[in-house]
């Protein structure tokens, strides 16, 4: 009878208790109204120095926790004084944190987070600035599952093509100028990568692969810093991978300045092998090819933010890059007969020089209307103006069996200029209710490209004929609306959405007098959801996106390689279409399993053929008919005794394309097994070491299949300078594994390629961090992000 009254009044008493709480929530940042991740939210009984309930705020600075009235609220965090309040202020909270002057300086930050997060909506690779991870983001971002980089400057997340940017701001470079860019960005400003393989509808939706998002390290607080990076690389044959790389941050009262500055340069030295077959004149060529190729890369970052008041900022960021190469192509073709005899060799000498350079100007005005309800205006415009030229000398002669000259040699002149320019404005509006935040927006964007291409032909005598020179125009406007809802209900997110975008376009080529005109509306529905519960994470998303061609690949232009090779533009593609469905789940954040299907129309992709009585193979970009990819991966990632940070990750693919060829479908399907081991050791006194091992069997894009390749990469370094600097030496592909081997076979195309290049290199970097303080970047996106994307 006792227990059981006893049972009773303890009941009561609990119920009582749980009558009296209540929830509060709120928003922790600090005196810029920037938010505070993981501060330690505490509650207190009054009189007791002992917290009763504890929280941490998200990654936007927010949190929920169960208080009794009259009790004592507290937000902490590293290098911030303490906020102290009654927990009858009210249900929801705005803390803003002040800098605690005495001990911000002397406070370092060591993070326990996890080196893979899956998150609901993208996958995070957590890096916090730590070498271990690499010397530079080409080799962070290697360490992404799903991701590989393929001839050194193709990058690709599971198969697909990926939109680059670094803090939410797109990177308008071609394929080689952006890996130099990479190359030059230190791991030690790097904050985390975040893959968004499914975007809101808040993004454009061009992409078919998603956005790939390098973030930098914040700044905490006024003063200055800066970063400098130096790397001396040798490669293959020369010297490669060479750059300087100089971050600075100043802010004083009101003002903010940012700069930073890359500079690479190198020799790059390539071999390619191709071996055609032309079965129906019963010949072969064996065409083998050595490229030598020195580079400059320049690129440059300047911003200005200026805060009127803690709720109305205004900033100006430009970006200009400039980047020069001088490349020569020593080319020999020998020609069999079916009796596998040598018939004659070509010989060809290219010289190709080629200059990009351009500049982006952005603007940008933020309004905070209410920061209780997170309500806010973001408005940018953009003004880019960009500059492509490819200057190309080809001399060809033709060889007897007995090496004497057949025929006339001749050579070709090609000179071609590119002029872009992009004028854009976007507006985005936000506001939360409740637990509810609504997203709207527009955007307008206008491009406009010149393209004029001379091509002259020259002969002994030194007369010069027309050999194709063609004048091309294009412009191209696109009105976009969207909105996005994200519901959070619980343990569960909901984030549906929905993006139309109206196209225009107009393709004129003015020297044969053709005018192509389109334009079509298109609504591209989104949806992700995510569940958590205890130590299990559930995801699921959905997206429908675009992939308009890049502008290079409208250009109707003929461009002589070499003596059997054209790479020819398409002003006739069309966009294509993705449907992305990819369902994920973690468990306590170290073992993750994903499924993914990608079902695609119209697939922009390479697109080889060949012309039989010429033996010239013709490159172009065309659609092909469709594209269906069905892909799992499984990934497991810890530390062991401290000292050891490993990453497995294992992935299945079966990918299948359709498209027709000489009236005929050609039908090509591959499935695929890849695998990545990332090793990471911390030693005593400073030191660490890392290896990383990936490989992938036979694997499909598009027309091609690349046969298997695998790598290993290995690092050592340490931190010196009490711990302002650190040196390290990488080794990549260590035993030549990264060397590409394809083969394309349908129709009357039938070759197999042979690529080597400066995969195998060593470089020797140095970091060293300054200055007396932190300062955080403010979070911007630029308007023009799609269209700067589309530009190479």
């Amino acid at each position: 009878m006792k227990k059981t009254l006893l049972t009773l009044i303890q009941l009561a008493i609990s119920l009582q208790i749980f009558a009296q709480l209540k929830t509060i929530t709120g928003t922790v940042t600090n005196e810029y109204k920037e938010a505070i991740i993981n501060a330690t939210i505490q509650v207190y009984h009054q009189k007791e120095t002992k917290p009763y309930a504890s929280a941490f705020t998200d990654s936007n600075g927010k949190f929920s926790i169960s208080v009794m009235p009259e009790d004592i609220i507290q937000a902490s965090h590293l290098g911030y004084l303490n906020f102290r309040s009654n927990t009858n202020a009210g249900a929801v909270l705005s803390i803003v944190l002040k800098r605690d002057e005495n001990n911000l300086n002397e406070v370092t930050v060591k993070g326990s987070k996890p080196l893979i997060e899956l998150q609901f909506d993208r996958t995070v690779l957590n890096v916090d600035g730590d070498a271990k991870a690499g010397i530079n983001a080409v080799e962070v971002i290697r360490r992404i599952p799903g991701l590989t980089i393929l001839n050194g400057n193709d990058i690709r997340f599971e198969g697909k093509g990926i939109t680059i940017m670094i803090d939410d701001k797109p990177i308008r470079l071609s394929s080689n100028d952006l890996i130099n860019l990479l190359n030059s960005t230190s791991s030690r400003n790097i904050s985390k990568v975040e893959v968004l393989y499914n975007p809101s509808s808040k993004y454009d939706a061009q992409g078919e692969g998603g956005i790939l998002n390098i973030k930098t390290l914040k700044r905490l607080k006024p003063g200055y810093d800066g970063n400098l990076s130096l790397t001396g690389g040798h490669g293959w044959k020369y010297l490669t991978g060479n750059n300087a790389a100089l971050s600075l941050n100043y802010r004083k009262q009101n003002d903010y300045f940012y700069l930073s500055y890359g500079i690479s340069k190198g020799k790059q030295y390539q071999e390619i092998q191709t071996d055609s077959r032309i079965i129906d004149i019963g010949q072969q060529l064996l065409d083998s090819a050595i490229y030598k190729s020195p580079y400059t890369s320049q690129n440059l970052r300047f911003g200005y933010d200026h805060y009127f008041n803690k709720n109305s900022i205004f900033g100006v960021l430009v970006t200009g890059n400039y980047n020069a190469s001088n490349s020569t192509r020593e080319t020999s073709t020998q020609i069999f007969t079916h009796l596998a005899q040598i018939d004659s060799t070509r010989k060809s000498m290219s010289l190709n020089n080629r200059i990009s350079k351009g500049f982006n100007i952005n603007f940008n005005y933020k309004l905070t209307i209410d920061s209780a309800k997170q309500q806010e205006i973001i408005i940018d415009a953009d003004l880019g103006r960009f500059d492509y030229q490819d200057d190309n000398y080809l001399a060809l002669e033709l060889l007897s069996a007995g090496g004497a000259i057949i025929g006339q040699p001749y050579n070709l002149l090609q000179d071609g200029n590119t002029l872009t320019n992009i004028l854009s404005f976007k507006t985005d509006y936000t506001q939360k209710v409740n637990k509810t935040t609504f997203e709207t927006g527009i955007k307008m964007s206008r491009v406009d490209i010149e393209n004029i291409f001379i091509s002259l032909r020259k002969n002994d005598a030194d007369n010069s004929f027309d050999n194709g020179s063609n004048d091309f125009n294009y412009k191209e406007s696109i009105a976009a609306a969207y909105a996005n809802v994200k519901i959070e209900l619980g343990k569960i997110i909901l984030q549906p959405g929905l993006r139309t975008e109206y196209t225009f376009t107009q393709s004129y080529s003015p020297t044969i007098d053709s005018t192509i005109k389109r334009n079509y509306l298109n609504l591209f529905p989104n949806v992700a959801l995510g569940y958590k519960i205890k130590s299990h994470s559930f995801s699921a998303s959905y997206s429908r996106r675009i992939g308009r061609p890049n502008y290079s690949y409208l250009n109707p232009f003929s461009i002589v390689r070499s003596a059997y090779s054209i790479t020819q533009g398409n002003p006739y593609l069309l966009p294509s279409f993705t449907d992305n469905i990819r369902l994920g789940y973690s468990f306590r954040g170290k073992y993750t399993f994903s499924v993914s299907y990608r079902g695609a129309q119209n697939v922009i992709t390479d697109l080889s053929s060949v012309d039989n009585p010429s033996k010239i193979t013709i490159n172009t970009k065309a659609n092909l008919s469709e594209n269906q990819n069905y892909a799992t991966n499984l990934g497991y990632y810890n530390k062991w005794f401290k000292l050891w940070d490993i990453g497995l990750s294992i992935g299945l693919s079966n990918s299948h394309y359709r498209f027709n060829y000489q009236n005929n479908v050609v039908s090509i399907a591959q499935t695929s097994f890849t695998y990545s081991l990332d090793n990471r050791f911390s030693l005593n006194k400073g030191w660490w070491i890392t290896a990383f091992l990936y490989g992938q069997t036979r694997v499909t894009y598009g027309n091609q299949i690349n046969l298997p390749f695998s790598y290993l990469n290995l690092a050592a370094g340490k931190s010196i300078l009490k711990g302002k600097a650190n040196i390290s030496l990488t080794l990549n592909d260590i035993y030549y594994g990264s060397v590409n081997r394809s083969e394309t076979r349908y129709g009357n195309v039938d070759y197999n390629t042979y690529s080597k290049y400066d995969s195998r290199n060593v470089k020797l970097n140095f970091t060293y961090n300054f200055g007396n303080s932190q300062i955080k970047i403010r979070r911007r996106t630029s308007g023009s992000i799609e269209e700067q994307g589309r530009s190479n």
